[in-house]
């Protein structure tokens, strides 16, 4: 959006006006700027400042326990985070009215009149829904991060993978979970100094920013693909490849974090916290609490396009500023350094707690986008469900490396 001066959503996507352009060459918009920048800088200087030093090569071996996983109950918990994802597809099918009725409705409206009719429980269902995708996204990097550390894939069993990825992006929509897959996959290839397939990875950038944001149009009603993909490539776009990336990011997000900060203490009152409240009330049925707010996503699609069911993310900083204005700047960083404190407080732990500890960093990344009480809510099911299941019985063995040394043994790869 810098490089290009700003961004205006393409006519054919009928946005609303309230949000659909931000022009960085209008003064309304430099204060935004500048708070966005300024509280980015502060966030960077946070982690330069408190990141703990890496240890040496290979200080503390002899005294540390290696982690190792084992492969077989991550595939098991793999398969059954897939049984339950079908049971949710068919479950989804015939809420809808079955195959006819699932293709066509609005991905996006499907959801807003089931929840219509069945209220909470159908709430409750969606988070548990989403807890186990999350689980089994989780699962599917640690099995891809054996394989990156091993240098060797498995193409059957990864195949596997995609295709349920991709099955849940037909069903439902959403690519989030692709996405935080590929990225942990790219951070994985650079941990373990793989650079030909960070390259393969980054080369192939710009066609998924492509696919991905084509299906951010088509999705919306998939009995029409044919005649969308003729107004999706013959619409007027002043800047396609900016469209493509601005589409394949949720671009969005960022224009409503211009707005937001340009409206609110203006146009708007700020919310002064109630947004975070919700992690206190969500559990609680609206027989027993009528007024119970809506999240913060759907408090913006009440401000911005009132009437319309839809709802909208606005970045963290988005939701900082709308509760606490101008602090926000300072809270981004702050909520950058308490995150890292906890990481280093939790880094031992989260060794023999694998799975649970990687359902954490692809909540953390989501949050980047979404609101910080949605990821809290989501972890604690996730919690939940690995704890109820016992996902993570029998997933590690600690190998000690005195031990193995004394015997002229190599630890084994963890």
């Amino acid at each position: 959006m810098v490089l290009n001066g700003g961004y205006a959503d393409p006519a054919f996507y009928a946005s609303s006006s309230s949000h659909s352009k931000v022009n960085l060459a209008n003064l309304e918009f430099f204060v935004p700027f500048l708070v966005i920048w300024t509280s980015l800088i502060l966030s960077a200087g946070a982690l330069l400042l408190f990141v703990p030093a890496t240890d040496a090569a290979g200080a503390g071996l002899r005294s540390q326990p290696e982690i190792a996983i084992e492969r077989a109950p991550l595939q098991k918990i793999i398969f059954i985070t897939i049984i339950v994802s079908l049971l949710d597809y068919g479950a989804t099918i015939r809420m809808a009215g079955g195959i006819e009725g699932f293709l066509y409705s609005n991905w996006y409206g499907r959801g807003v009149d089931l929840l219509a009719e069945l209220g909470d429980r159908y709430v409750l269902y969606l988070w548990l829904s989403q807890a186990n995708q999350i689980i089994f996204t989780a699962a599917a990097v640690l099995y891809t991060g054996s394989m990156v550390r091993e240098g060797k894939i498995h193409w059957r069993f990864s195949l596997l993978l995609v295709f349920f990825f991709l099955l849940h992006i037909g069903f439902q929509g959403e690519r989030i979970y692709l996405a935080l897959y590929l990225l942990s996959l790219v951070t994985l290839c650079w941990l373990h100094g793989r650079k030909k397939m960070v390259l393969g990875l980054v080369l192939a950038a710009p066609l998924l920013a492509a696919v991905f944001s084509a299906w951010a149009y088509f999705r919306n009603d998939l009995t029409k693909i044919g005649d969308n993909v003729s107004v999706y490539a013959d619409a007027d776009i002043e800047n396609r490849t900016t469209t493509w990336l601005m589409d394949a990011c949720d671009g969005d997000d960022m224009m409503f974090l211009f707005h937001i900060i340009k409206d609110f203490g203006n146009k708007y009152d700020y919310l002064y916290g109630t947004s975070y409240a919700r992690v206190g009330y969500f559990f609680l049925p609206r027989s027993i609490f009528p007024e119970k707010p809506h999240g913060f996503n759907l408090q913006l699609a009440e401000l911005y396009e009132p009437g319309e069911a839809t709802s909208f993310c606005a970045t963290q900083l988005g939701e900082l500023y709308a509760n606490f204005g101008p602090f926000g700047i300072l809270l981004l960083p702050a909520l950058t350094l308490i995150l890292l404190l906890l990481s280093n407080q939790l880094r031992a732990r989260a060794a023999h707690r694998p799975l649970l500890a990687t359902a954490m960093f692809l909540l953390l990344i989501w949050c980047a986008r979404s609101t910080l009480e949605d990821q809290f809510i989501t972890f604690l099911l996730v919690f939940m469900l690995i704890g109820a299941l016992r996902l993570e019985r029998g997933l590690t063995r600690v190998n000690h490396p005195i031990e193995a040394y004394s015997q002229g043994l190599e630890p084994s790869a963890g």
